[in-house]
């Protein structure tokens, strides 16, 4: 009996060290895991942070020969540098406000001519650093400067003129940034509050990209000093700056008026074009049919 006692023993003592083997080698598996997930984080943040540049900025040169009406413009955005910005001028004889439109993250300022062109308002188009004909990188810290820029030889080429800004997805941001107090109006098209917010409505919420983001692009500082008169256009199908992302916006500038697709994000500002044209109108008090008040001189 005293052997058998002892073997009962010792069989449950081995039986409690393989069940703590066990439970070191899952505790081994998991630590391992745990490296390997947490190497991988690391790695994908440090991408984020060194290659955003690469996912936010699409410089594109389209090869459209400008229209006869489409006069080029060139300034100087870095003397230092030799930098220089290169856009176009449309409806510069026409009457009415001027409008200074911002593009989005991709494309070439010329490719929105001809919807312009369809405004019957004198335009300025700016190009971005590297986009187009434009010198340079593009960064958030250069677009808004040159932005600044621009608006100043605007100012200079059409004095006592209303200003308008104008910003499509990315582009809204830089127009919001760009206002101040003697800039009668703003059409924004898929407005956001920051580059943080609309990814964090992504996959990539699952990292921290509010610490990550070196281009934010936040336009919640500047939300309560925009102008009275305001037009936001946004889709409940826009893929790229979601729907509900813009209402945040709104909430913010309860004043503006508003208009609401169902089409893609690069489709609203096309699809609505007449709209803008009232609107247009409407606010600064001036017809858009005046082709024949054209001055010829």
């Amino acid at each position: 009996m005293p052997n058998k006692a002892v073997n009962q023993r010792r069989s449950a003592f081995r039986r409690f060290r393989d069940r703590i083997a066990s439970r070191e080698v899952v505790i081994r598996f998991l630590k391992r895991i745990g490296k390997i997930v947490g190497v991988t984080y690391l790695v994908i943040c440090t991408l984020l942070w060194g290659i955003q540049g690469h996912f936010i900025f699409h410089p594109v040169t389209v090869d459209w020969e400008p229209h006869h009406t489409t006069e080029e413009y060139e300034i100087v955005v870095d003397e230092s540098a030799g930098i220089k910005s290169r856009g176009y001028i449309l409806n510069s004889k026409f009457p009415g406000p001027v409008i200074l439109f911002f593009t989005g993250n991709a494309g070439d300022a010329l490719s929105y001519a001809h919807l312009f062109s369809e405004l019957e308002v004198p335009s300025v188009l700016s190009n971005y650093r590297g986009y187009g004909k434009s010198d340079g990188k593009p960064s958030e810290k250069t677009l808004l400067a040159d932005a600044k820029i621009t608006l100043q030889m605007v100012r200079e080429r059409f004095p006592d003129r209303s200003i308008i800004l104008m910003g499509h997805s990315l582009g809204s941001a830089v127009a919001i940034r760009t206002s101040d107090s003697n800039i009668a109006g703003l059409i924004l098209i898929s407005p956001f509050r920051s580059l943080a917010h609309v990814a964090n409505r992504s996959l990539l919420r699952l990292v921290p990209v509010h610490l990550l983001m070196r281009h934010k692009f936040d336009t919640r500082a500047s939300l309560d000093s925009v102008p009275k008169k305001v037009l936001v256009l946004y889709s409940k199908k826009d893929w790229a700056i979601p729907a509900k992302e813009t209402k945040q916006v709104l909430k913010r500038i309860a004043h503006a008026d508003i208009i609401v697709d169902q089409v893609g994000h690069n489709t609203i500002f096309w699809n609505n074009l007449l709209s803008i044209r009232q609107w247009l109108e409407q606010n600064f008090e001036y017809s858009i049919n005046h082709l024949f008040q054209i001055d010829e001189d």
